[in-house]
């Protein structure tokens, strides 16, 4: 049944009123971010370029690859190719309904280490990238709620605001993150994660100038980790990007993660 004329114009008229004229849901946002992912596979040649408070660098050059499996949940491996010191160094991500298990794998250790919700705020390599950070750069899904806020623009762009709050008990380091999304391509243009207290740690952007579009796959190729307490940051930069090649289902497993081979 279609709302009566008076029903719909007082709808319009408090959506209007909140800064979310388009009557848009958190979920329904999300949605939108999630379909900009590749439909099959993805490889990348990734970068991650980082700088602490004192000007220090640091460069680790990674090869990343992506795979959606036949229930819609996906699985992602990162291998690390230079330094030499951590050549061969790699984490898993394996997706789950409400969460995503992660596996990690360092040379020197010559075993696999299961990433527990007491690691989920350990440095990615050294970056400013938590596991728990680059597990949802990559669209993994995360427990808790999300609501959606007003409305507002970033340089001049109108975004949708969405806010995610962990839910106790899964190890977030967070207290809620804001992400400000462009409604015309659905791409994240910016982060916020909020400590407890609702202090303002880190603030991930995305350069809008270097977005990917092909096979309906959208993504920025340049992202930029500001840690606002520790003074430092990461950019992370894809050089190369592959969508739908040929991936084998056995890439995503503990036993290849634990037999790393980077040529």
């Amino acid at each position: 049944m279609r709302p009566a004329p008076l029903l719909a114009a007082a709808f319009a008229l408090l959506f209007a009123a909140s800064g979310r004229a388009d009557g848009k849901s958190a979920d329904e946002i999300l949605d939108c971010v999630q379909r900009n992912l590749p439909a099959t596979t993805a490889r990348q040649e990734v970068e991650f370029r980082s700088q602490d408070r004192v000007g220090g660098g640091r460069t680790i050059q990674s090869r990343v690859h992506w795979r959606r499996f036949p229930d819609g949940l996906s699985r992602v491996l990162v291998r690390v190719l230079d330094p030499a010191e951590l050549k061969g160094s790699g984490v898993l991500l394996i997706e789950k309904e409400k969460r995503a298990d992660m596996f990690v794998y360092l040379p020197d250790l010559k075993k696999v280490r299961r990433v527990t919700s007491r690691m989920l705020s350990g440095s990615l390599f050294g970056s400013d990238f938590t596991y728990e950070d680059f597990s949802q750069l990559q669209g993994m899904a995360v427990e808790g709620r999300v609501e959606r806020l007003d409305d507002t623009s970033l340089d001049g762009v109108p975004v949708q605001v969405v806010a995610h709050f962990p839910a106790d008990g899964s190890g977030s380091a967070y207290e809620q993150v804001k992400t400000y999304v462009n409604p015309e391509n659905c791409v994240p243009l910016r982060s916020e994660m909020f400590e407890s207290g609702g202090r303002l740690r880190k603030v991930m952007t995305a350069d809008p100038g270097s977005l990917y579009e092909a096979d309906g796959v959208r993504i920025a190729q340049k992202l930029t980790m500001e840690d606002l307490r520790d003074e430092s940051r990461t950019e992370l930069v894809v050089l190369e990007i592959e969508v739908g090649g040929e991936i084998p289902k056995k890439t995503f497993s503990v036993t290849t993660l634990e037999r790393p081979r980077v040529n």
